[in-house]
């Protein structure tokens, strides 16, 4: 709905309904703005709380797996140390290169895999490796019998084969990346150190991991509520991979991905991107979390611990049901008082309303009850008086009104008389007009001869005077018709009418070479299609005659339009002689001339009847014009016309 609708319709509800509206809202605001601000300090308050335990338990659940993997390094580094082990290693290398299944190596595989077995189980590795310094395999405890190069075969560019050469390298020890087999749905990452006897590497010895000992961390809810659990993750490529089940899915390691960038599992994605800290995030289920992330830089793995909001601020959500309870109960007690306070108001409200229904029915006589001396019985004190001067108004009112209609009557008599007059005068002129000017020409055609000079000066002047005064009785009745002929409004093409002015002016157009540049695709205007014709036809025809008499050369007329809202603007420009501004207002009264006839033809009253023809269609007209620089004539008429014509007045008039 839209405001202004809504604004009315308000307005037109009772009083009682709107002190209770009032009253809903005074006493709402604050409530709300109270129940906001509750709420909101205790969802802080847990919000808080939780986030400082789940940092906790990140840095516990970091702390065991620092400790655990710092285990599994120290194992694999001790077992480096033992004097047994290079002997191992030795008999190991001498016995592979007479073949894994010649008897020296089989006897020394008898004699070195228990003690290897013992070490890998009681150290929680999957599986020990055996490698010479230039990557022959040559022992495994799950992998019997086991040959090829760290270089070659399955093992070329995996995890081993990347963490051997770093070791190489370095000789120290040195931890891989997970490395993902889709086969087994399995991971594993290695552990290398190498094996010194004096001061050379004799070999190198990997321990292979999954992620079984990780696996038992992450399963301890402690503290974690309902839905809260430890989520470890690593990345492969531009993927966020789970390496642990987790408390909703127990199949998800390894299985379980998000890809970096995505909305889901944030928190895991910026602690594999380094960062560390807590906050609400969205989990692998699509579920609002509140959580805690850490980085592992050693394993370059991510830790994260959440718990869903849905638990974390259920007692802040309990407490804004009890508010919200405390507030509905609230409202129903103003909404209560509202009503009472309403009724003691409206009451006497309703009584003057009743009371003014019967004055506006014409019954004077009634008067309000005064039954109390508040502002609402100042009011009804005030009505009665306003009745008792409505009384002498109406009087007064009645009287000026006999008095409007006579003046009224004596008024159209008057404008009826004077235009009787204006066309009789107009009329009978012509008689005597068309004897002077028949009498002149019989002069003209059979004595002119007899005339000296100033005689047929004379002769001139008085033709010349009888056309003048012809022209102006023409434009006088033109005048008188503009107000008593009616034509009733119509759908006028603008485009087509100015082509028809176009075509009765020619003659002046291409005598005088007046360019006429007329603007394309007028609408139509519902207009006195007759009278806007003389309208186009007058300014037209003075805005060709002034422009052709001041620049002979390049003279130049436009006709233009602009739409509006409310009404449609037209105007009419020429390059001409210009009339100053003092002039402005003279150029639009009858017979106004601000030239002699000698300089520029006419009688003055075209401007007039056009003025008429704009007053009459409800428009305005005015000139913007200033002397050397032209003049343009503006005019407007209403898009919706308040009156016309719609039987239109025949008028014969004789002899014109």
């Amino acid at each position: 709905m839209k405001p202004v609708s809504t604004i009315k319709h308000f307005k037109k509800i009772s009083i009682t309904a709107k002190f209770i509206l009032w009253f809903l809202f005074i006493a709402s605001v604050p409530l709300s703005i109270a129940t906001y601000i509750s709420y909101n300090s205790a969802r802080l308050v847990l919000e808080e709380e939780v986030s400082n335990s789940l940092l906790a338990v990140a840095e516990n659940k970091s702390n065991q797996v620092k400790v655990y993997l710092d285990k599994m390094k120290e194992d694999v580094l001790r077992l480096s140390h033992m004097s047994d082990t290079v002997t191992l290693i030795e008999e190991f290398d001498q016995a592979f290169d007479k073949g894994v299944e010649s008897e020296e190596y089989i006897a020394v595989e008898r004699e070195y895999k228990p003690f290897l077995t013992y070490y890998q189980k009681s150290s929680g590795y999957d599986d020990l490796f055996i490698i010479r310094p230039y990557g022959d395999i040559i022992f495994s405890v799950n992998q019997s019998k086991i040959h090829g190069s760290i270089y070659a075969g399955k093992y070329k560019d995996s995890q081993l084969s990347k963490v051997f050469m770093r070791v190489n390298i370095s000789h120290e020890l040195e931890i891989s990346d997970l490395q993902y087999y889709p086969k087994i749905n399995q991971g594993a990452f290695f552990i290398a150190v190498p094996v010194f006897k004096g001061g050379d590497i004799i070999g190198i010895i990997a321990a292979q991991m999954g992620n079984t000992g990780v696996s038992s961390l992450v399963k301890d809810y402690t503290g974690l509520g309902r839905t809260g659990e430890t989520i470890i993750a690593v990345r492969l490529g531009n993927e966020a991979v789970f390496i642990t089940p987790l408390r909703f899915d127990e199949h998800a390691a390894f299985t379980k991905r998000e890809v970096i960038g995505s909305d889901n599992s944030q928190h895991i994605q910026k602690a594999l991107l380094g960062e560390s800290g807590s906050g609400i995030t969205v989990d692998y289920r699509g579920r609002e979390v509140l959580s805690a992330w850490k980085h592992v830089p050693s394993f370059r793995w991510a830790i994260a611990v959440k718990m869903d909001t849905a638990e974390v601020f259920a007692s802040a959500d309990k407490l804004r049901k009890t508010l919200l309870l405390i507030s509905l109960i609230l409202l129903f007690i103003v909404v209560i008082a509202a009503i009472l306070i309403a009724r003691s108001i409206s009451g006497p409200i309703k009584e003057l309303t009743r009371i003014s229904g019967i004055i506006a029915n014409g019954e004077l006589s009634v008067r309000a009850e005064i039954s109390a001396k508040d502002e609402i019985g100042e009011l009804a004190h005030s009505f009665n008086q306003m009745t008792d001067n409505l009384i002498k108004a109406k009087a007064n009112v009645e009287e000026k009104k006999s008095e409007l209609e006579e003046q009224k009557k004596l008024l159209e008599e008057a404008n009826k008389e004077l235009d009787s007059f204006v066309y009789t005068a107009s009329h009978d002129l012509r008689a005597p007009l068309r004897g002077i000017t028949a009498f002149a020409n019989f002069l003209k055609e059979d004595y002119i001869n007899k005339f000296d000079e100033d005689g047929k000066e004379c002769l001139r002047e008085i033709s010349e005077g009888t056309h003048r005064m012809n022209k102006l009785i023409d434009d006088l009745l033109a005048l008188s018709r503009i107000s008593r002929i009616k034509n009733p409004y119509e759908d006028v093409d603008i485009n087509a009418t100015i082509n028809e002015v176009k075509e009765r002016i020619d003659f002046d157009i291409k005598t005088h070479n007046v360019r006429l540049v007329v603007q394309a695709d007028i609408p139509i205007v519902k207009c006195d299609r007759i009278k806007i014709t003389e309208v186009f036809l007058n300014l037209i025809n003075n805005a060709v005659k002034f422009s052709s008499k001041n620049n002979k050369e390049n003279p130049r007329v436009e006709v233009n339009y602009a739409d509006n809202d409310d009404f449609h603007k037209f105007s009419v420009k020429d390059n001409g002689i210009g009339i100053a501004s003092e002039h402005h207002h003279k150029v639009f009264s009858i017979f106004q001339r601000l030239h002699t006839a000698k300089e520029y033809e006419g009688t003055g009253a075209g401007l007039s009847i056009v003025k008429r023809v704009i007053d009459d269609h409800g428009g305005n007209i005015w000139i913007d014009s200033s002397p050397g620089k032209g003049a343009t004539f503006y005019f407007t008429i209403p898009k919706i016309l308040s009156k016309g014509g719609k039987d239109k007045k025949k008028i014969i008039d004789e002899d014109i």
